[in-house]
């Protein structure tokens, strides 16, 4: 198991390592690569902010009922 930092800035470090790489370095692998990263960054932030926003919706759903 991941330690709860590394784990929150896992797609942040997705993200810089795409953008860095993508400038950095002029190939056409190394683009799409970076592509990729960023791509699978913006995923993961996109799930977690929905999963998290969900579970607050049931949490208070739920209190709201006892």
């Amino acid at each position: 198991m991941l330690p709860k930092l590394l784990y929150e800035l896992l797609p942040f470090l997705y993200l810089s390592v795409g953008m860095g790489s993508g400038v950095a370095i002029n190939s056409t692998i190394v683009l799409i690569a970076s592509a990729v990263l960023i791509a699978a960054g913006i995923v993961v932030i996109t799930m977690r902010v929905t999963y998290r926003r969900e579970i607050r919706r049931l949490r208070e759903h739920y209190s709201e009922e006892s």
